[in-house]
């Protein structure tokens, strides 16, 4: 579980700092490359979403 846990923290980053750059690039003539940032951390956050859900599917009800 803790490398999973790496992963979705990992993913989490990953959206993080690409947003932060795509806001900072946003002042300038490279739109392109922003919306691919922005992308990337759109898919970033989504492959985190999925592994949680996965995780919590995989785990035994709480009573």
């Amino acid at each position: 579980m803790g490398e999973a846990a790496n992963d979705l923290h990992m993913l989490r980053y990953v959206a993080e700092i690409t947003r932060r750059l795509a806001k900072m690039l946003s002042r300038t003539r490279y739109q392109m490359l922003v919306y691919f940032l922005e992308m990337t951390a759109v898919e970033a956050d989504s492959l985190a979403a999925e592994q949680d859900r996965r995780a919590e599917a995989g785990k035994p009800p709480r009573n």
